[in-house]
């Protein structure tokens, strides 16, 4: 993944881009913006998305990309005809250029051979369901502190097609978890191509068979962060299913999600 073709740097700029292409013109930062979770912990571009429609915000549960895509016209054509804004904006896109143009810290690390962190969860953001607990939010801090040091490093994970469970309590007052898809398509993320503009696929041995995955790029700050996904069609049902759920209780799933991740 280290070669600057294959990486997936270009998949994101190409989706940001497109992204940026579809909105009114004043609004294209936003897009490149959108498609790095450096804006989640930029004290002054925290709330730039929910200032254009803050209940669409949450119906988003956070999503930058569904915001811009399924926000109204009109809260859209406002949000253009707020120099404040889009001003903020522009400040926010020139921190992160800048951010992103910073040298690597001094290390044995260098950025054809980073430091490569590999963990079963990562909390970057709400709108990125991969993570469960304590120790998704330490994977994720550890890729932000990375990129804040400039320390040349790229996150390895799973992407997970039902996220984590959601809760709810009946009317008897008993727990339900039911969980929603997650389509990679609306997130922040791209999928990484080679010269051919085909996705990018690893093929694992599996007790006996071969399991084949393609691979997400999310940016987190200067960070990568690599997710691998086995909703392929290569794949049955059953290895499809080992990037369905985190911690999911099935002992032969769990063991199979260790084996993609090394």
């Amino acid at each position: 993944m280290s070669s600057p073709l294959l990486d997936g740097a270009a998949d994101v700029e190409a989706a940001a881009a497109s992204l940026a292409d579809r909105l009114l013109a004043r609004l294209a930062p936003f897009a490149r913006i959108a498609y790095n979770y450096r804006w989640s912990w930029d004290p002054e571009a925290r709330d730039l998305f929910q200032v254009i429609d803050p209940q669409r915000w949450e119906l988003c549960n956070g999503n930058p990309i569904r915001l811009l895509t399924e926000t109204s016209s009109a809260a859209l054509q406002r949000a253009e005809d707020d120099p404040e804004l889009i001003g903020r904006a522009e400040a926010a896109l020139s921190r992160l250029t800048a951010e992103l143009s910073r040298s690597p810290m001094a290390s044995r690390a260098t950025p054809r051979n980073p430091v490569a962190f590999l963990c079963a969860e990562f909390g970057i953001h709400r709108s990125l369901p991969i993570y469960a607990g304590g120790l998704g939010v330490l994977a994720g801090d550890i890729l932000k502190e990375a990129s804040d040091r400039a320390l040349p490093m790229v996150g390895v994970g799973l992407l997970y097609r039902e996220g984590y469970f959601l809760q709810r309590v009946d009317q008897s007052g008993y727990q339900h978890e039911y969980w929603r898809p997650v389509d990679p398509q609306r997130l922040p993320a791209a999928l990484v191509t080679g010269e051919d503009g085909d996705p990018i696929t690893v093929r694992v041995p599996l007790r006996g068979r071969e399991v084949v995955v393609q691979v997400w790029r999310v940016e987190v700050g200067r960070t990568p962060l690599y997710l691998l996904d086995a909703e392929r069609p290569e794949n049955g049902r059953v290895d499809r299913w080992i990037t369905g759920r985190l911690y999911v209780a099935d002992r032969a799933i769990r063991l199979a999600q260790y084996a993609l991740l090394g």
